[in-house]
């Protein structure tokens, strides 16, 4: 069956979602000028450009990025590299931790913005360049309806195999071994390693998946609050999974993930999930309840449509990798979250058969 699908490019733009800005090349990044944004999601720059004064303070740093944390508890998440691994992030123009460094930044550093420059105050000599080349717009779906149920199918073993080969099970992977009583043909002979973790979310993981099959939301409600913050992992296990999950109704606009669109019910898991977990897994929650997702799974998503095989060309992210294994990168990312995330995705598919 044919897969009708919307447009998806991410370079060397989003068509209709990317646009271009000018930008002040020429900056030697041995130097100690203001790092510059090379690509950010469109919302958090409208965000930041609605603001004046002071901005927020730097929370968690890590190896290749850091967060600042607003007034209201959201994040921005900046990073080095090439792709967006949060939706509410932004991608520098150097080595984080070099720049870390260079700039002596610090835990509870504060910044404000000042005209096309986020500057740390009180302390000086650190700013950040407001003036990206690629502003994203990562709201989007991939598909107007569901493939069929051959397709879906094939979907979830390919997915499921790359989990149990190149998977990390301390978090939800586990979860898996659900599939064996339901796509015996299939998993029959597999055996999913179970963690701590995934064996106490068996039961709420399958009540979950019987809600959405049902598209019975009340029910729904109450499954999704006991798995929010379960789970190992700065973002937990179980709330990656949900975002996985999530993602496979969105992208593939099911009449399930259309039927989250309701305002008042996502208001009910946006405040649920704003009690029950951290909140960098409570802002990947609420980007996910309006169907907004990292780039990088989108890539991931890109590895569902083999070359060899009549594909949604829209899907095509990457021309010049094509056949890359973007779904084995995405597992390795975090210590679970990948693994976790793509797990969500698979019982979401496997809901739409």
């Amino acid at each position: 069956m044919a897969i009708l699908c919307t447009v998806l490019k991410i370079i060397p733009s989003f068509e209709d979602a990317i646009q271009m800005v000018n930008c002040e090349w020429g900056c030697d990044l041995s130097t100690k000028g203001p790092v510059k944004i090379i690509r950010i999601e469109k919302t958090s720059y409208q965000e930041l450009l609605g603001i004046s004064g002071y901005l927020g303070k730097v929370g968690q740093i890590y190896q290749n990025g850091f967060d600042l944390i607003r007034e209201d508890r959201r994040l921005i998440h900046f990073r080095g590299g090439e792709w967006l691994h949060t939706p509410f992030g932004a991608i520098l123009d150097r080595p984080i931790g070099r720049w870390v460094k260079e700039v002596s930044l610090q835990e509870g550093d504060i910044f404000s913005r000042q005209g096309q420059l986020l500057v740390r105050k009180p302390r000086n000599g650190c700013s950040i360049r407001l003036n990206p080349t690629n502003i994203i717009d990562l709201k989007r779906t991939l598909c107007s309806s569901p493939p069929g149920g051959e397709t879906l199918r094939a979907f979830v073993q390919l997915l499921t195999e790359k989990i149990l080969k190149l998977g990390k099970f301390e978090g939800m992977a586990g979860t898996l071994n659900l599939l064996k009583k339901e796509l015996p043909d299939i998993f029959l002979e597999c055996s999913f390693p179970i963690s701590f973790w995934s064996r106490h979310a068996l039961p709420r993981v399958s009540k979950l998946i019987q809600s959405s099959i049902n598209e019975d939301f009340r029910t729904f409600e109450e499954a999704w609050e006991p798995l929010l913050g379960l789970g190992p992992g700065l973002t937990p296990a179980s709330d990656d999974f949900l975002v996985g999950f999530l993602a496979a109704h969105k992208l593939f606009s099911s009449s399930f993930g259309k039927g989250l669109e309701d305002e008042e019910l996502k208001r009910k898991l946006r405040e649920k999930a704003s009690i029950k977990t951290v909140p960098i897994a409570f802002q990947f929650l609420s980007y996910a309840l309006e169907g907004v997702f990292s780039e990088t799974l989108y890539l991931a998503f890109n590895d569902l449509f083999p070359q060899n095989q009549q594909k949604c060309q829209e899907v095509h992210l990457h021309p010049e990798k094509e056949g890359t294994e973007t779904i084995g990168c995405y597992l390795k990312w975090g210590h679970s979250s990948g693994t976790d995330t793509l797990t969500g995705t698979v019982f979401g598919l496997w809901t739409m058969i």
